[in-house]
């Protein structure tokens, strides 16, 4: 081993001087070790070095097509997908989006027993009233140890259950009830308001979807796109 073969390491050179050193004796470990393993397996008469010869072999032409397809698909790639495009796919594989959860829209407090005004928050995240959201957001700014409200975008109440501690509830009624519960645990109050719902098993939402199917076209165009560069080859 030379120095010049250690430059791939500080590529970057953003280590300070004992990161440097840490990362030589590392590397040069790990080299050594490899080395030692190798010898012996070069003198081992157990190893058959014609099986090995083509395994390389094929390993490398695998890389090298891999390679030449990549730089050929980052050429004409064409990563722009259009909301026509994915409104076409939505309409055209609903059962792909068949929801196994309920999803659904919700207003959430996570605060601190001690924090003030609790009993006015209990009437204001029902959200009775319009001004009671603007005042719910100021109020989870100061004193909320955790606060979610989004009204255009859904989410699983199954991850919705990972940030609040609900026991012993029936789901199907909680959720189609659209409840407003308030409760403590560990010292602190929750506050919670299913807004909205979207049924298990019915068909998600295409604004719950489109990232999905952005990747899934994409995802399709790349197949494609290899097939085309192998049958041009």
């Amino acid at each position: 081993m030379y120095q010049s073969d250690l430059n791939f390491l500080f590529a970057h050179n953003r280590y300070t001087y004992d990161d440097s050193i840490a990362l030589v004796n590392d590397y040069v470990h790990q080299w050594i070790e490899e080395q030692i393993l190798v010898q012996e397996a070069e003198k081992s008469e157990n190893i058959d070095r014609e099986i090995i010869d083509v395994r390389v072999e094929n390993f490398k032409n695998d890389l090298l097509i891999h390679e030449l397809e990549n730089s050929m698909l980052n050429e004409r790639l064409d990563t722009n997908i259009s909301d026509d495009e994915i409104q076409k796919y939505y309409l055209e594989n609903q059962k792909e989006f068949q929801l196994n959860d309920y999803l659904v829209k919700v207003l959430y407090l996570k605060i601190p027993l001690d924090a003030p005004d609790i009993e006015k928050i209990a009437q204001t995240y029902k959200l009775n009233k319009p001004a009671d959201l603007e005042e719910i957001q100021t109020y989870a700014k100061i004193y909320a140890t955790n606060f979610y409200y989004d009204a255009e975008n859904w989410i699983y109440f199954d991850d919705l259950l990972k940030e609040v501690p609900l026991q012993d509830i029936n789901k199907d009624n909680f959720i189609l009830k659209r409840s407003k519960t308030r409760f403590e645990e560990s010292g602190y109050y929750y506050f919670l308001n299913i807004i909205d719902y979207k049924l298990k098993n019915s068909i998600s939402p295409l604004s719950f979807e489109k990232e999905n199917i952005k990747d899934r076209i994409l995802n399709m165009r790349v197949r494609t796109l290899r097939e085309e560069i192998k049958m041009k080859l």
